[in-house]
């Protein structure tokens, strides 16, 4: 048996990798020639790509639950529905715990040294409190005896816990609760609470991203402010927006966190 030792392994790699080598060569310099050129050992200057552009989120059309493909109820929901009006009490009361959860959150994140996180939560809670008056004005206006529940205690956690909880709780909120209450108003009639559960469930979605983004680069942040849309909670990252996705409102509007 022919003994093997380094040396001839070391050898054998280095013809076989100076094959390997030729053999990828070669086949580059066919299909350069097949396209019209020979093979270059050039490297392409940076300077000749084309210049980068910032995507600027610039809509003209509001969605609405008649025209956008994301309103389907859940299967299986676990929300509680009712009657439209028990649907913006349910709703008031779970934004009124949001609010509150946001608040703690934001309290926290500044402690342990999250400014950006502060930020967010802080302009999340006030994305509900908008959605709070919008649902309450119509709560008092089918019953005038109405009265906003009381806040209730909340417990924060780290940071990276804290935007999971927010997460979870929006993504519930978009894709279960507020479009099994946008069907039950759709049925009533009832047109400006379509309305009003529209906005705040496609505003959700947008909150559920920023808690997600905000997840996946807690360690990496930057300095980008977060804008809030004055009529539908909407929240925007970063400068390059000229107006609200969800109801049109103009950036010069919107309040920077």
């Amino acid at each position: 048996m022919k003994e093997i030792n380094a040396d001839n392994v070391s050898r054998r790699n280095f013809v076989k990798g100076a094959a390997v080598g030729a053999a990828t060569i070669s086949v580059a310099g066919v299909l350069s020639a097949c396209a019209g050129g020979a093979p270059s050992s050039e490297t392409p200057d940076s300077s000749d790509a084309a210049p980068t552009t910032e995507n600027v989120l610039s809509p003209t059309t509001a969605p609405t639950a008649e025209t956008a493909s994301n309103f389907n109820v859940m299967p299986e929901s676990t929300t509680k529905v009712g009657s439209t009006y028990e649907n913006l009490m349910s709703a008031i009361t779970g934004e009124t715990g949001a609010t509150t959860k946001y608040t703690a959150f934001s309290a926290a994140a500044e402690k342990d040294g999250f400014p950006q996180l502060a930020r967010l939560f802080a302009c999340t809670a006030d994305a509900e409190k908008i959605h709070i008056e919008l649902e309450y004005a119509l709560a008092v206006g089918m019953n005038p005896d109405t009265k906003k529940p009381e806040a209730p205690e909340v417990e924060a956690h780290e940071a990276d816990i804290n935007l999971i909880f927010g997460a979870n709780g929006e993504i519930y909120e978009t894709s279960d609760m507020y479009p099994a209450f946008i069907k039950v108003a759709q049925e009533e009639g009832e047109d400006a609470a379509v309305e009003v559960f529209t906005r705040a469930k496609l505003a959700e979605a947008y909150h559920a991203e920023r808690y997600l983004d905000a997840y996946n680069n807690i360690d990496t942040p930057d300095d980008d402010k977060f804008y809030l849309c004055p009529t539908c909670g909407y929240i925007h990252k970063g400068e390059a927006f000229t107006a609200c996705p969800i109801c049109l409102v103009k950036k010069d509007a919107f309040t920077a966190y």
